[in-house]
């Protein structure tokens, strides 16, 4: 298996892969996090019964070009359907195919000619054509975490006919929904043709990404005082990494509006919104630390009182337990993002619920989770209006309803797990799916 990122603390590839691989033996190979000169120098960090973890470090100004260069400010907004935050330098993409072809020869190293390779995201797109050149025998996988956008979004790309064709050397395509899996297919076809169209449908499996919903039940249930001094109040939460594609400042307006248009819950609700950093060497997300401090303390100065605060914002990490108590005591878990693969927190959210005292799930209808989640109350984050009303509702939702939905969303969160997304895809790479 090779990563072409770093670890995300909440939600994310690690969320995922790393309870889908407790019982699979094998080599996960992926990025140090580290630049030296010259890098690109495999080493064993760490062995296990279960797996063994490789680890290379990228060579000087790779950081810069390939991660936060090509990925992350050309591939990332492409991908989440944000053309007008795209920027497309040559020679970053001239370090993303030297990239690939870097992780290539290091799978070989590591895994040897006849292995099967799990590739994960679109860091690496390019792996295994250069995993084909260099004469790999073995079965190569690819799973895509993050959306696919509309063939009229995706053929900005410059190169965007060279990373298709890439892609369709890979023996299976993973995507998280259905629109994506239907977007990734149009633009094959609409770019390569029918020919590739043909091959691309044989190749591409929707195997939606979970977690480990008994492991978040049991952290949940851990007893521990109020930690966040609520007293009376509802508790309404988001938990994210600090990215646009998250919506947050939008999920501010709209609990800005909510406030405005439903003053009774004044004083009676606490909004607390829990930003993870990451990409702090992306300047963009500089500004848009700034822009939510900005929000969150006009929204304070605006509807705060003495003894009450109405937004509380957290710019740190938190442990799973830690997070997991948290869902559980939240009467609404507030996940509106603008576009995500799929949000992990939406299913992490409803697998700390009390079953009979639940929460209500307020899921922004552009993240793939909905796609299978639709008993949550879906919204629209770019309609400030509609989301302070579907704020509202949830907040108001009699027992009974509430225990329904939570229901059905826990009879999906428990079968699209970590673990039954791996086997999914490990059966379809070895071909028995």
């Amino acid at each position: 298996m090779t990563s072409g990122g770093r670890h995300r603390e909440v939600g994310g590839l690690v969320s995922a892969l790393m309870p889908a691989l407790a019982d699979t033996a094998g080599v996960w190979l992926g990025w140090s996090g580290a630049e030296r000169d010259p890098g690109l120098r495999v080493r064993i960090d760490e062995a296990d019964t279960t797996i063994t973890r490789a680890q290379f470090d990228y060579p000087p100004t790779w950081r810069q070009r390939f991660y936060a260069g090509f990925c992350n400010q050309s591939l990332w907004p492409l991908l989440h359907g944000f053309p007008g935050r795209v920027r497309y330098v040559d020679d970053e993409w001239a370090c993303y195919l030297e990239a690939n072809h870097a992780y290539a020869r290091m799978v070989g190293e590591v895994g040897g000619a006849g292995a099967s390779v799990w590739v994960q995201d679109f860091q690496l797109f390019l792996v295994a054509r250069e995993l084909r050149r260099a004469g790999h025998r073995g079965r190569v996988g690819f799973y895509l975490h993050v959306p696919f956008p509309p063939l009229d979004v995706f053929e900005t790309l410059p190169w965007a006919a060279d990373l298709l064709a890439g892609l369709l050397d890979y023996d299976v395509i993973g995507v998280q929904t259905q629109r994506w899996a239907d977007n990734l297919m149009t633009s094959i076809s609409g770019i390569l043709g029918r020919d590739a169209a043909a091959k691309a449908r044989e190749r591409i499996r929707v195997i939606p990404v979970g977690i480990d919903p008994d492991r978040i039940a049991a952290d949940a249930a851990t007893e521990t005082p109020d930690e966040l001094a609520l007293g009376d109040r509802k508790l309404i939460l988001g938990v994210d990494r600090l990215d646009y594609s998250k919506g947050i400042p939008e999920r501010l307006e709209a609990f800005a509006r909510f406030l405005e248009r439903y003053p009774e819950w004044r004083n009676r609700v606490s909004f607390v919104q829990v930003s993870v950093p990451t990409r702090s060497d992306v300047p963009e997300y500089g500004e848009l630390r700034s822009r939510v401090e900005a929000l969150v303390g006009r929204i304070n100065g605006a509807h705060g009182e003495q003894d009450w605060v109405p937004v509380r914002y957290l710019y740190r990490s938190y442990d799973q337990a830690t997070l997991a108590r948290l869902y559980r005591h939240a009467a609404v878990g507030f996940v509106t993002p603008l576009r995500d693969g799929m949000n992990l927190v939406a299913r992490e959210y409803v697998a700390a619920q009390k079953p009979d005292d639940p929460g209500v799930l307020v899921l922004s209808k552009f993240a793939g989770a909905a796609e299978r989640m639709t008993d949550a109350v879906l919204t629209n984050p770019y309609h400030v209006d509609g989301v302070a009303a579907d704020l509202d509702a949830a907040l108001r939702m009699p027992l009974p309803e509430r225990i329904a939905r939570n229901g059905a969303l826990r009879s999906s969160v428990w079968h699209d797990t970590a673990a039954s997304w791996a086997k999914a895809f490990l059966a379809a790479l070895k071909g028995e799916l």
